[in-house]
C-alpha cells in the first residue's frame, strides 16, 4: 500500500517528496501507525514532520526537517513563523491574567479549505499533534491549535508531560517533611501496593493475557483503535467462598485481593460489603491511553451507579531494550478526587505508572483514566481490572458485553477461561500470601486541569462540557 511504499524510501525525513504519494489523510493515518509502534526518538520526529504536514494548508504542504528541530530547540518559547494555529504566539491573547472563564470558541472551520482534511478529520488529526506537543514540553505551542477547535480548557502540563518515579522521587521534600506532610493530610483515594503478585501468578496472568493474539483478545475481537465495544464478566464472592476450587486460579486471585490487610484497612467496606467481583483487560501500546472516566455499571446505563473500589493488576509492563533499561510500557494510571456529583473539576490527583507485580486501588466513585505513554518504548501496557462490588446485575447474552456471567468451559477453539479457573499446583502454592506486600506512595498531582494558556484552572471558571476539555486521548 502506498504507507508502506511511503515508509521504504531511504530516509524519508528528507525526502519531502515521498509526501506526494499520501494524501493528508493518509498522511495522518501513517502517523498514528508510527507513533503506536516507535522504538526510536527519530520515530516520533517523522510522526511530527507527517502531522504538520497533513494539517499544513496547500502552500504549505511539506513542512521541513528544520520545522521539527527549531521548534524542539524553541521548546515553546518564541515564534518561528505561522504554521497553522498549533504554533505561534505563546502569549495570552490579550496579555492579562484574569481569572474569568476563557471564552469558548467555535470549532474551526479551517478543514477542507486548505488541507485537504474534512473538519472531524482535521480536528482528530490536530487532537494528536497537540498531544505530540503538550508531551514534550512544548504545550504552549498547542494553544491557538487547542482554541481553534472549542477547547477551554486542558489537562496540566504535569499530567499529560508526566514524571516518572525517579524524578518526583528525587524532587521530593526530606523524609521529616514527608512525614509531616502525611500526617496533616487525609488519606488519598486509591493505593499502590508493590510486590502483590508473586512471579507465578505474573505468569499464569502474562499466559492469557499478554500476546494480543491469544484467545482471551481474539474471542472478543478487541481493538484499541478503533476502540472494541466494553465487556467483562461477573464471579459471585460467595460462590468463590463456597466452592473455591471450582474457580481456580481467578477464584484464588479475587480471594487474595478481598482479603489483603492493606487493601482492607484503606476500604473497609471491601471485606463489609463486597458481593460481586467484575473482570476486564487491556492490552495497549505505549501511546495508547483511556479517556477520563468513572466505572458504573452498565456503562451507567439505567442510572449511575459505582463499584465499592476498582483494582488495577499490571501484568506486563517493561521495555527491556538493550540500551534502555527497564522501563516502564505506557502512561500511568491517573486517579482524580472528582466525584460525578461535583460542581467543579478535579484539584488534586495522583499517579500510578505501571509496574510488574503491582496492584492499584481506588475508590471506585473518583474520576480516573490513563495517560498516554510520552517518548517511545516497545512492549506492550497489559493490565487485568477487578471491581468489587455490593451489588451489580449479572447480565445473560452470547457475545462480548458487560457483567456477563463468567464462563465456565469453552468451546475447542478458545482457552483463556480454562487457563483462568485452572488452579495453580501444590508445589506452585496458592494465592493467599501477603507477605511481600509493601505499599508505595502514588505520585501527587496539585494540579489537574489548566487554562489553555498554562494557567491553573479555578473555581471561579466554572465546570466546562466534556468536550471542552483536552485529554489528549
Amino acid at each position: 500500500n502506498k504507507y508502506a511504499v511511503w515508509l521504504s524510501c531511504n530516509n524519508p525525513s528528507t525526502n519531502p517528496m515521498a509526501d506526494a504519494t499520501l494524501s493528508p489523510v493518509e498522511a495522518a493515518d501513517a502517523a498514528r501507525k508510527l507513533w503506536l509502534t516507535a522504538t526510536c526518538q527519530s520515530h516520533l520526529d517523522e510522526v511530527e514532520r507527517l502531522y504538520r504536514w497533513a494539517l499544513s494548508t496547500k502552500d504549505e504542504r511539506f513542512a521541513s526537517e528544520r520545522a521539527v528541530s527549531e521548534d524542539r530547540r524553541n521548546d515553546g518559547r518564541g515564534d518561528d513563523g505561522e504554521d497553522g494555529p498549533f504554533v505561534g504566539s505563546d502569549c495570552n491573547d490579550n496579555g492579562n491574567d484574569d481569572v474569568g472563564p476563557p471564552m469558548k470558541r467555535m470549532k474551526s472551520s479551517r478543514g477542507g479549505l486548505g488541507c485537504g482534511l474534512n473538519r472531524e478529520q482535521y480536528n482528530r488529526v490536530g487532537e494528536r499533534f497537540a498531544l505530540l506537543l503538550c508531551q514534550s514540553g512544548r504545550s504552549k505551542r498547542a494553544r491557538r491549535g487547542l482554541a481553534s477547535m472549542g477547547f477551554t480548557c486542558r489537562l496540566a502540563e504535569k499530567v499529560l508531560d508526566y514524571p516518572s518515579d525517579d524524578d518526583y522521587n528525587s524532587k521530593r521534600k526530606d523524609q521529616k517533611s514527608i512525614d509531616e506532610e502525611k500526617s496533616s493530610e487525609s488519606k488519598p483515594p486509591c493505593q499502590i501496593i508493590d510486590g502483590f503478585l508473586s512471579e507465578l501468578e505474573s505468569e499464569r496472568l502474562r499466559l492469557v493475557f499478554q500476546s494480543p493474539t491469544s484467545s482471551y483478545w481474539t474471542d472478543h475481537r478487541y481493538e484499541v483503535e478503533p476502540p472494541s465495544p466494553y465487556f467483562s464478566y461477573v464471579i459471585s464472592l460467595e460462590e468463590i467462598r463456597n466452592g473455591r476450587h471450582r474457580f481456580g486460579f481467578i477464584g484464588d486471585l479475587t480471594q487474595k485481593i478481598a482479603s489483603c490487610p492493606l487493601l482492607n484497612g484503606r476500604f473497609p467496606k471491601l471485606r463489609s460489603n463486597a458481593k460481586f467481583v467484575e473482570i476486564w483487560a487491556h492490552n495497549r501500546p505505549h501511546a495508547s491511553g483511556h479517556q477520563m472516566h468513572f466505572d458504573s455499571d452498565d456503562e451507567g446505563r439505567g442510572g449511575v451507579r459505582h463499584p465499592i473500589i476498582s483494582t488495577i493488576l499490571y501484568v506486563s509492563s517493561e521495555d527491556k531494550g538493550k540500551t534502555r533499561g527497564d522501563k516502564p510500557t505506557g502512561g500511568p494510571s491517573l486517579v482524580t478526587n472528582q466525584k460525578l456529583t461535583d460542581v467543579r473539576l478535579a484539584s488534586r490527583g495522583w499517579m500510578a505508572h505501571p509496574r510488574p507485580r503491582r496492584l492499584v486501588a481506588f475508590d471506585g466513585r473518583c474520576l480516573h483514566g490513563v495517560v498516554p505513554g510520552k517518548g517511545f518504548r516497545g512492549g506492550r501496557r497489559v493490565t487485568l481490572m477487578m471491581a468489587f462490588w455490593e451489588e451489580i446485575r449479572i447480565r445473560e447474552g452470547t457475545g462480548p458485553g458487560s457483567a456477563r456471567p463468567f464462563p465456565m468451559w469453552m468451546d475447542g477453539n478458545s482457552s483463556w477461561a480454562s487457563q483462568l479457573v485452572s488452579p495453580l499446583t501444590d508445589k506452585d502454592g496458592h494465592c493467599s500470601d501477603h507477605e511481600s506486600c509493601v505499599e508505595t506512595d502514588p505520585i501527587k498531582l496539585d494540579k489537574i486541569y489548566e487554562t489553555l494558556d498554562g494557567r491553573p484552572w479555578q473555581r471561579g471558571m466554572g465546570m466546562p462540557s466534556y468536550d471542552e476539555v483536552f485529554q489528549g486521548f
